[in-house]
């Protein structure tokens, strides 16, 4: 399916040209549209009821597919979602491209251009194995979300388990974030439990070489975070290397990211 235009108001009685035209300008940038599957890395469609202005015109719509837009990366990109007319304007497509957008204040929304009928509604990114991660609908409040240039994006923070980790047998760990990408993580650190249940932070840089340095975050990559000791550091010893029977999980690794 697609969207579908609603009729535009039009009365001739000349008593009520003036509140038809004061209407009009109260709906000018108007959305109300809800995705699919918002909380969820799947596909997201346009779900059914959602109602939105586009360039003088509201169109309303049952479930409405996106679409990949011909050139856009299929995978690893940023996207945003944008509506766009067709059938000479009677219905409307939505389209996922990596353009970035333009506030036109005549329109009072985000568009291709200042003379485009193309309206962008929201964004996210795409992963890997078609999985989307940071869905979002622009609200009145995100005039200058764009994407990894909003002012306002909410910081969240991420507890992860180790889980089993012998350190005296095995210097470095990779930790997976399962957050699909590493470049909304803006903090790491990582405290580890030892056999005897004492619990000692690491240190926040390590090159897994120096003796002075015990152990720390070395890397934070695509899938995880990197974790390891130093040879013959504190950690590089049999008080730190139970196995799960005594030990199911070696420390926590903490990460702030944006939303």
């Amino acid at each position: 399916m697609a969207g579908t235009i609603l009729g535009n108001i039009s009365v001739g009685a000349s008593s009520w040209v003036s509140w038809i035209s004061a209407m009009e300008k109260t709906r000018k940038g108007f959305l109300a549209v809800s995705l699919t599957n918002p909380a969820t890395t799947a596909a997201s469609s346009i779900a059914t009821g959602s109602v939105l202005e586009l360039a003088g015109s509201f169109y309303t719509f049952t479930e409405t597919a996106i679409t990949l837009a011909s050139g856009t990366a299929s995978a690893s990109v940023s996207f945003y979602y944008t509506v766009i007319p067709s059938a000479g304007g009677t219905t409307v497509t939505v389209v996922r491209n990596s353009i970035t957008p333009t506030w036109v204040d005549s329109k009072q929304g985000f568009y291709a251009s200042a003379a485009s009928t193309t309206r962008y509604i929201g964004g996210g990114y795409i992963g890997t194995a078609a999985t989307y991660y940071r869905k979002f609908i622009y609200t009145p409040q995100m005039l200058d979300y764009l994407i990894y240039k909003n002012k306002t994006r909410p910081i969240l923070k991420k507890v992860l388990e180790i889980g089993e980790w012998n350190m005296d047998a095995t210097q470095v760990i990779v930790v997976a974030h399962n957050l699909g990408s590493r470049k909304e993580i803006r903090s790491v650190s990582c405290i580890i439990e030892g056999d005897d249940t004492v619990l000692i932070p690491l240190d926040t840089i390590s090159n897994f070489a120096t003796p002075a340095i015990n152990g720390g975050i070395n890397q934070i990559v695509i899938t995880g975070i990197t974790v390891g000791r130093t040879d013959g550091g504190l950690f590089d010893s049999t008080s730190y290397n139970a196995t799960a029977s005594t030990v199911a999980n070696r420390g926590w690794v903490f990460i702030e990211y944006e939303a």
